[in-house]
């Protein structure tokens, strides 16, 4: 992390829940996924949102088709999608009570 550590890990944090957000609305339909969908501009965004998309992929909680990295527009996750672990859970998470 080149920045401040918890400066990282709070930005992290929002792009996580912006990529869930997105993908909620859209669900059940894939999306290609980047920073700039997001509002994100810089370098170091990109990075977080990698780290983001691949620790949501890891987690089960994303799949993706592909995520391209060295494109002129930056990071893509191609084919982004909510698996039904993640649906379920934001469905929990998020109904009223």
């Amino acid at each position: 992390m080149t920045g401040a550590p918890l400066q990282d890990t709070l930005q992290q944090a929002a792009i996580t829940g912006a990529v869930l957000r997105v993908l909620h609305i859209n669900w059940p339909q894939p999306t290609d996924l980047s920073p700039a969908m997001l509002g994100l501009v810089t370098g170091e965004d990109d990075r977080l949102y990698v780290q983001a998309i691949g620790a949501l992929v890891d987690e089960g909680l994303v799949s993706i088709e592909a995520l391209l990295i060295g494109t002129p527009d930056g990071p893509v996750a191609r084919g982004a999608l909510l698996t039904r672990k993640a649906a379920a859970t934001l469905e929990q998470v998020t109904r009223p009570m």
